[in-house]
């Protein structure tokens, strides 16, 4: 009866191990933070434009949704931390932590031969569809649904400061 109850305490131990282990990982890559974002965007997405003012005229274009402050990161860096750092590392060179279990290895965006065979449509398209969109790896995972064009192109942008 001992060795029972002992053993329903391990499973539970471990259950809520696992659990933890599993709230670490959804955390990294929960889109919650952006939701308010995403409800923005669908309102200025379902929104009626006018075309031409009144007067004829062309209107002015509207504010980028997202500014960059004095003293803050470029929301494509933050971007690339959030998504790429895992496996790409924070510098690029493909030594981030999910990296040493990945086979095969994420790519080296520091590698100044890959950059020069690579123009920023392929890089924007890897990150906005996935590596299987140009017959890359499965693993590198399609980011489009949770990161916009603005910080895609900053984000390719990032990839390119980077080259070594």
């Amino acid at each position: 009866m001992k060795i029972r109850r002992s053993l329903m305490i391990l499973a539970s131990l471990a259950f809520g191990l696992t659990l933890s282990a599993c709230k670490s990982c959804v955390d990294q890559h929960n889109p919650r933070p952006d939701e308010a974002r995403f409800k923005e965007e669908a309102a200025r997405g379902n929104a009626t434009v006018e075309k031409l003012n009144p007067d004829g005229t062309v209107p002015a274009p509207a504010a980028p949704a997202v500014a960059v402050a004095a003293g803050t990161k470029n929301p494509g860096v933050e971007k690339y931390e959030q998504f790429c750092a895992a496996c790409h590392g924070i510098d690029g060179k493909a030594d981030g932590a999910a990296a040493q279990a990945m086979n095969p290895k994420p790519r080296n965006l520091t590698d100044a031969k890959w950059q020069a065979s690579v123009d920023d449509a392929h890089i924007t398209k890897v990150i906005k569809e996935g590596g299987a969109s140009v017959g890359l790896s499965a693993t590198m995972a399609p980011w489009g649904a949770v990161v916009n064009d603005e910080e895609i192109k900053q984000m390719v942008e990032h990839i390119r400061a980077i080259k070594q």
